[in-house]
């Protein structure tokens, strides 16, 4: 899943990430890589090996960064 938005919001994804205790399990479940360079600032989610990503992982991580913005 890869999710282009303006830089302010990838920052606020990835600070999630950092400090909110289910957002942190994402980075679990997935690799993450972004940028935050050029015209179209990104961040790109893929499921590791082995591990299961539903939905609603992706949906709590959503709910949580709202507070970050």
């Amino acid at each position: 899943m890869k999710i282009s938005a303006q830089d302010y919001i990838i920052l606020a994804i990835l600070d999630a990430m950092e400090t909110n205790t289910y957002s942190r399990s994402m980075r679990q479940l997935c690799n993450v890589k972004y940028s935050l360079t050029g015209k179209s600032p990104y961040i790109e989610f893929s499921r590791k090996d082995g591990k299961d990503l539903e939905p609603k992982d992706v949906f709590w991580l959503g709910f949580f960064v709202r507070e970050y913005l």
